[in-house]
Formats: structure tokens, sequence, C-alpha cells
């Protein structure tokens, strides 16, 4: 794809969301791009190869409004609703820090990425340092998946799962809980019901 190929792939597939700024230097190399949106107007480095992807778009639009459902009702906002998301659940294990008392426990880590391939999200040491097992993953609007990623919050913020993980450096330090196999099957499959509710609602 030359440089004026993808401009314009920016302009008619990605409905003029952001641009390219910065010098070309081919599809693999990183290369500044601007946001469109006039309150936004972040500025960013991907790759344009990065940018293909049908469920990319500004990070700032799309990720950092996070768990926000209202944002969805925002003008300016409301066309994130519909950008591809996946929602996934892994099982890991938390290998702890015998100076401090604690012992390796098993855990589950749930969220949401842009990636279609929810393995992505993790770099390969994680995923084999901490034994990580895709449990689930949902693939569907950005609307539908934070809403399933709130309900989980809401469960573990009511029942008290949530747990630290041991390494500070682990990207969902935060985001694990610890729960029994049958609330993790209940949780799992009121998850699949959601989706599939709001799958056939915008049929």
């Amino acid at each position: 794809m030359t440089v004026e190929e993808y401009d314009k792939f920016l302009i008619e597939k990605k409905n003029g969301r952001f641009k390219r700024t910065g010098t070309w230097g081919g599809m693999c190399k990183n290369v500044a791009h601007e946001c469109c949106d006039p309150e936004c107007v972040r500025k960013w480095k991907p790759s344009p190869v990065q940018c293909l992807a049908d469920n990319y778009y500004c990070p700032s639009c799309v990720l950092h409004h996070r768990n926000n459902e209202t944002r969805f009702l925002e003008e300016r906002l409301k066309w994130t609703a519909n950008v591809p998301n996946t929602f996934y659940v892994f099982s890991l294990i938390d290998p702890g820090t015998e100076a401090n008392g604690k012992t390796e426990r098993s855990l589950i880590k749930f969220g949401r990425t842009q990636h279609e391939n929810a393995l992505k999200r993790y770099p390969t040491i994680e995923l084999k340092q901490y034994q990580m097992k895709l449990l689930l993953t949902l693939r569907g609007k950005l609307i539908t998946t934070t809403r399933i990623e709130n309900w989980w919050k809401e469960q573990a913020e009511e029942k008290n799962w949530f747990v630290r993980f041991s390494n500070k450096e682990f990207h969902g330090q935060t985001e694990c809980i610890e729960v029994s196999d049958n609330d993790l099957a209940q949780l799992i499959a009121k998850s699949k019901e959601i989706a599939a509710a709001d799958e056939e609602m915008q049929k």
C-alpha cells in the first residue's frame, strides 16, 4: 500500500476519524497520527499496518473512556459503541513471594481488548510465567463488551472477590479475582447471556 492509498483508506474506511501527520516510512514503520475529533486531537505513533484492523481507532476515543457507559449517548462518541472489541477471561497462577508470606494461588483475570485474539493482549513471557489459560472470549460491539466487563466488576466488588496480583509490573495487577469454580461458571454463563441478548436486540 502506498502513502496515497493509505491516506485514502483512513478517509474512506476509517471515516476520517484520524489522519497521518508524520513522514511516511512504509507500512511497518511507526509514524505520527492525529485524532480528528476537535475535543481530543490525540497525537500518537502507531504503524500503518496496525491501523488497518477494523477495530483500530484513536486510543483516547475508544479506550480512555473505558467503563463509562454513558459516553455512548454523547453525540461525539456514540460511534464508538459499534467498534469491535473482545471481552476475555483468563485463569492464571500468581506465584506470590515467600518474603511476604504469600503462597502460589489460582486467580481469574478478566478484561477487554481491541485485539480479536485476546492472547495478543499479554506478552508471551507473562502468558508462560503465570500459566495463563484463555477460558472465554466474546467478540462484539464495544457497548456490549463494556456492559459485560462492568457487570463482572460489580459482582467482584459486591462479593469482595478482587485481589491484588503480587507482581506490580503485571498489567492486570488490580484486575484479578479469586472465585470458586461454581461462581466462575455462573459468571461465564451470564456473560454469554448478555452477549446473546445484545446481539439479538441489534438484529
